[in-house]
């Protein structure tokens, strides 16, 4: 009790006035940190509602409900609970059942503090201890993280607080056992089905045998490594300013991050696609690694990668975006709106200089007017020798985003370009003294 008060204190986590969610499952984790937060009550004047999470997951969860439901009466605490059904969450998103549980708990005490407190007026305690960061410091590590993995279990994050992180699964029992506490065992922790308790019964017992007070070691790693996360993260952030454009679903990386040291160089990479694919799960060093190679290839070569992301080497560096089929209707809708009109050429008029309206010689119309995108060999004259140049290499040379190229409307007569909307004309049509009838051309801008 003592050890978890200190622990509280140096590190800020409880204030007066604090308005708490309590996470109470019923377990010896939930009971320990129920009786401390009791104990402080009055000394720091709080507000605590105890929340009770029933994912429907086992017979015995009423058991575990009312358990804690009669607990907090005796101990004066408020009480609400919830029930969710994680497993067909799991099923209908696609995810773990351990990691449906965690979602669905976090959502319930948010969704319960904004309306006992009001939004961004309470805090989320939760009995995470060490035992628990050891075996989230392995677990990661077997998964591949990265460094902010290692040390993803910290005593406050965000208005979320973990006073036990500082006491180890046999001190919470030896306290329970003084402080004559009953508690309930979700039976599924025994079972190895779950990656976590595989961790807690083969692995961290083999690593206490090997060394003593191993799951110490492991949380003052994970500390350092936590120390080390928020250095690396104000260093990702002032290069992320320097180097990074962003826009609607898409970010920019600059060719001049490369610069920069490497490490942080990949930080930015899987902050780019953290932030396009809104989430940052499986994002891993493949991924990475992909959109690093980008970098050291040509213009207009691309990588597809997860939740329907690809990034695509740009003139100015690599730009990872959301994917966008354009659908027919859709590329019906951009060619609808280029319209032309046949005309007796007006010699009062001049000829207009508008980006989106344009004239052209109709009688040098070889075959007939179509509107459509590009074709392989489509090609326009650049000059008044009527030198023919590819579109393909026009738009390379005029830096087109290649994922734009195939939606850009084009007049054409055959595979003769007379426009690139938004661009140019081709010389070979421009209007001259000998002009009489012309191609007026207008595209409509949204």
């Amino acid at each position: 009790m003592k050890k978890v008060c200190e622990y509280i204190k140096l590190n800020n986590l409880l204030e007066k006035k604090d308005n708490i969610i309590l996470g109470v499952s019923g377990g010896a984790d939930s009971v320990c940190l129920l009786y401390i937060m009791k104990e402080l009550k009055s000394e720091y004047d709080l507000d605590i509602t105890a929340v009770h999470i029933n994912h429907m997951i086992r017979e015995t969860a009423g058991r575990d409900e009312d358990f804690t439901r009669n607990l907090c009466e005796k101990l004066g605490i408020k009480f609400i609970s919830h029930k969710t059904d994680c497993p067909a969450i799991s099923e209908r998103d696609g995810i773990s059942l351990e990691e449906a549980g965690r979602n669905e708990r976090y959502r319930l005490f948010n969704e319960t503090g904004e309306k006992e407190y009001g939004k961004d007026k309470y805090k989320i305690a939760v009995a995470h201890h060490m035992d628990d960061l050891a075996e989230t410091l392995i677990f990661n590590m077997a998964r591949g993280t990265g460094i902010n993995g290692l040390a993803s279990v910290k005593c406050k994050s965000g208005n979320v607080i973990r006073p036990l992180l500082c006491v180890t699964r046999a001190e919470i029992e030896e306290f329970l056992l003084g402080a004559g506490a009953e508690y309930v065992n979700d039976e599924t922790n025994f079972s190895d089905d779950y990656a976590r308790n595989k961790i807690r019964h083969k692995i961290i017992p083999t690593m206490n045998e090997i060394t003593e007070k191993a799951v110490n070691h492991m949380a003052s790693c994970a500390g350092q490594l936590g120390e080390i996360e928020d250095y690396l993260r104000e260093q990702t952030e002032s290069i992320w300013v320097k180097y990074v454009r962003e826009s609607e679903n898409e970010v920019l990386i600059s060719d001049s991050v490369l610069n920069e040291h490497p490490a942080l160089v990949k930080r930015v990479i899987h902050r780019a696609l953290t932030e396009v694919a809104g989430r940052a799960r499986d994002i891993s060093a493949i991924q990475i690694e992909a959109v690093l190679n980008l970098f050291e290839l040509q213009t207009g070569r691309k990588r597809d990668l997860i939740y329907n992301m690809e990034a695509l080497r740009v003139y100015e560096g690599v730009k990872i975006a959301t994917k966008k089929e354009v659908s027919e209707e859709d590329k019906e809708n951009i060619l609808g709106r280029l319209h032309f009109e046949i005309k007796d050429r007006d010699f009062s008029q001049n000829i207009p200089t508008d980006l989106y309206t344009k004239w052209f010689d109709y009688d040098k119309i070889k075959y007939s007017l179509n509107v459509r995108f590009r074709h392989e060999g489509d090609y326009l004259t650049v000059n008044d020798q009527n030198a023919k140049k590819l579109l393909s290499d026009y738009m390379t040379n005029e830096k087109i985003p290649s994922d734009k190229r195939d939606e850009i409307p084009l007049l054409a007569d055959n595979d003769h370009i007379l426009w690139v909307v938004g661009y140019r004309i081709s010389n070979y049509y421009k209007v001259t003294d000998e002009t009489k009838k012309i191609v007026v051309a207008t595209y409509q801008r949204r």
